[in-house]
């Protein structure tokens, strides 16, 4: 069974500038019949999996990446190790963002301790 654009952006819950930019990035690849794309389960599948990787962080660039592998290189050692790198640098960027968080955390809640004095006066 296939769909056009309209439902599968309906269906997917996207817009279709998002399905085209994912299409042009080669991330999402539809069949052409005549000039109309025709999406497939497959094609649902690999939308989902789009969104939660990017729910994850990762970047489309890294998406790219990921599909590429998994198209070249799936199950191979290769493929899981570059995919460990992907996540590495996502966590490191997590933990970055963590403590830029942690800082600015910190310096509300003496700014809130120094007005909460101010009030007391």
């Amino acid at each position: 069974m296939t769909m056009q654009l309209a439902e599968f952006v309906a269906m997917n819950q996207t817009t279709r500038d998002t399905v085209r930019h994912y299409i042009d990035l080669g991330l999402l690849t539809p069949q052409k019949q005549g000039k109309n794309y025709a999406f497939t389960a497959a094609d649902t599948a690999d939308f989902a999996e789009i969104v939660e990787l990017k729910e994850m962080g990762f970047s489309l660039a890294a998406i790219q990446s990921i599909k590429e592998r998994h198209d070249t290189q799936c199950g191979t050692p290769t493929q899981w190790q570059a995919n460990r790198e992907l996540v590495e640098d996502e966590l490191a960027t997590i933990e970055k963002e963590l403590q830029t968080l942690m800082v600015r955390k910190t310096k509300l809640t003496a700014l809130r301790k120094q007005l909460d004095g101010r009030l007391q006066q």
